[in-house]
């Protein structure tokens, strides 16, 4: 139903207000999105599996990048090496990532999943990707990838 002249696609998802001048915010409409996401991970992984987002962000990077330092996984997300230092520390408590010394440069300690963190990420992966898949169903497979390339592509312009 068009409002005031407006189509429903230019009007709030819920609520049904004008978006006016926002509409065409990219942040505006990451955030109306991270709403469905954010909604999803707390659903599928955070209370199920006592996840917190970044947490699931530095499993995976880890996983995947494995023997990889602390230093690149800071910058990998954009924090201090002391920020990150501290959600390494928790993840180690628990047993889901351990630290070990380089083998070439003592100095250097190198990060990498335990069995249980390999597990965890595993698991977390597949109902995170079996979510996306939920939220962006009213999409065609060309318009999700071209959705995710072109995030992919803005996450890409930030400075190094």
């Amino acid at each position: 139903m068009i409002r005031d002249g407006r189509p429903p696609d230019e009007l709030t998802p819920q609520g049904g207000l004008d978006e006016g001048g926002i509409h065409g915010l990219l942040g505006y409409q990451l955030a109306q999105a991270a709403i469905l996401t954010t909604e999803a991970f707390a659903t599928v992984v955070g209370k199920p599996l006592d996840l917190r987002p970044v947490e699931f962000t530095i499993l995976q990077l880890v996983h995947e990048n494995a023997p990889v330092t602390a230093t690149k996984v800071a910058k990998a997300l954009a924090v201090t090496a002391p920020g990150v230092t501290i959600w390494l520390d928790r993840l180690e408590q628990r047993g889901l990532l351990k630290r070990e010394r380089d083998g070439t440069d003592r100095r250097t300690q190198n990060l990498r999943v335990t069995r249980s963190g390999e597990e965890l990420v595993t698991s977390a992966l597949g109902r995170l990707l079996q979510a996306d898949r939920e939220i962006l169903k009213h999409l065609s497979d060309g318009e999700r990838h071209m959705l995710l390339e072109l995030l992919h592509k803005v996450a890409r312009s930030r400075k190094r």
